[in-house]
């Protein structure tokens, strides 16, 4: 076997195993979706990318206060030197004398050192930096909400489809059986063969809403894939093995009749007081424009001045010149700027004390539509549990009453229909509740504790 298809054979290897390992099928629950998508979302990556970069800007804020050391080399070669002209009094007569200036290679090192010693818009400006990084953690902290609520909404969604897929399926399983016996009383002469094809043109209705059904999975899985940051090629399947205890009927109690509304358990409303401290802070610093700011300053500099380039021959002379000093600068006037600038600052902030009025009588708002949406659909959820009791009743009946021939096989199916659409609406009003209480627990700022504690449990 030549080189060539050897490495042509291995490379036909790792490409079915790489791209097996990409077929491979994840079965996550939905507390497994939870922990890959505060990994891999990518709006919450946003945020949290935002946090660090604002922790580099409280580092770059803070490195202006921090000494500044700096060296320089300057090299002159002066084409043509300087002239001056000095009085010929210095000489004894009466004309004046021109000279000219330095020397025509000039070679400059120095080491300058400059300390920040006090500024109200450096202090001002650091604690803004500051209350920029707290308002971006709590934006990880809202994404994180956020995406609670997404990821928790569209697979209550989901859960809704395949419970009605178990249905559908109960159903036809039962349609089977009703067709054996019927087929069984036509072949006897018990009945008619109209029966035997209501039978077959009910299964094939159930068999195109079960197509239907699957293709809802598929979707809706699809846009769970994408909520969690999942790659496309990676096929998921959704854990259903706690479906059925999702849907007890003891879980009908209203856990929230004496909940209260608490506009400081919000995120948004945190972040918008941060945003009120950051307007704080953002006048002051405009106010502190007007301030002195106090610096000292530090050079230590050779200086050569030769006639020839040798600036490398030891023998010569270099000439040291050292100065240290403080450096006060007094803001005077600044044509009315800074005025207008303090002015733009307090404007700012009553803009943000109106969003937060705003905000907090919006989640008020809320906070009551969910609740009461929350025991609506409870009460709703009552209601069809008796209703989805009262359908099997009639239709068992109505089994009875065709097999003792004193009923049509029409008014069977019909009962069997009824049953079927109860229990349908009731797994709809159950994920209605389910989601109006993840609505509920969001406007009461507790989505997050009450998520992270059934993660524990």
């Amino acid at each position: 076997m030549s080189f060539i298809k050897l490495k042509l054979i291995c490379l036909a290897i790792l490409f079915s195993f790489f791209t097996s390992h990409a077929q491979e099928k994840q079965k996550l629950n939905i507390n497994d979706l939870l922990k890959f998508a505060l990994q891999n979302n990518y709006d919450l990556k946003k945020a949290h990318f935002n946090k660090v970069k604002s922790e580099f800007s409280i580092k770059e804020t803070r490195a202006n206060g921090l000494p500044k050391v700096e060296g320089d080399i300057e090299y002159k070669d002066y084409l043509k030197l300087a002239t001056i002209i000095l009085p010929g009094a210095l000489a004894g007569t009466d004309q004046d004398i021109i000279a000219q200036f330095g020397k025509k290679y000039n070679l400059d090192a120095s080491l300058q050192v400059s300390q920040l010693l006090f500024s109200l818009k450096y202090i001002n400006g650091l604690k803004t930096t500051k209350k920029l990084a707290e308002i971006r953690a709590l934006e990880v902290e809202k994404a994180e909400s956020e995406l609670y609520q997404l990821l928790h909404t569209e697979y209550y969604n989901l859960l809704a489809i395949y419970k009605n897929l178990k249905i559908i399926e109960s159903n036809m399983e039962s349609l089977k059986l009703t067709r054996q016996k019927i087929a069984a009383m036509v072949k006897g002469g018990l009945t008619l063969q109209t029966d035997l094809d209501k039978i077959d043109i009910n299964y094939a209705n159930l068999e195109a809403n079960k197509e239907q059904i699957r293709s809802g999975i598929t979707i809706q899985t699809n846009n769970l894939k994408y909520i969690i940051g999942m790659q496309p090629d990676v096929k998921l399947e959704i854990d259903t093995a706690g479906f059925k205890n999702l849907f007890r009927e003891d879980l009908f109690l209203d856990k929230y009749a004496s909940s209260q509304f608490d506009p400081d358990n919000l995120i948004d409303i945190q972040i918008l007081n941060r945003n009120v401290e950051l307007n704080d802070y953002q006048i002051k610093s405009a106010k502190a424009e007007l301030t002195p700011t106090i610096s000292l300053f530090g050079s230590y500099m050779y200086q050569a001045q030769r006639n020839k380039f040798n600036f490398f021959d030891a023998n010569k002379d270099w000439f040291k010149v050292n100065v240290v000093g403080v450096k006060a600068t007094i803001p005077i006037f600044s044509g009315f700027g800074n005025k207008a600038k303090i002015s733009s600052a307090k404007i700012d902030k009553e803009i943000t004390l109106n969003n937060k009025r705003k905000a907090t009588e919006g989640f008020n708002v809320q906070y009551q539509n969910s609740l009461m949406a929350y025991q609506s659909n409870i009460k709703t959820c009552l209601i069809q549990v008796k209703n989805v009791a009262l359908a099997e009743r009639v239709k068992k009946q109505e089994n009875l009453k065709y097999e003792q021939g004193i009923s049509s096989l029409t008014d069977f199916l019909i009962s069997i229909a009824d049953y079927r659409n109860a229990r349908i609406n009731y797994v709809q009003n159950f994920i209605a509740m389910k989601k109006s209480e993840i609505d509920l627990l969001k406007t009461q700022g507790l989505l997050r504790t009450s998520i992270d504690q059934s993660l524990q449990d």
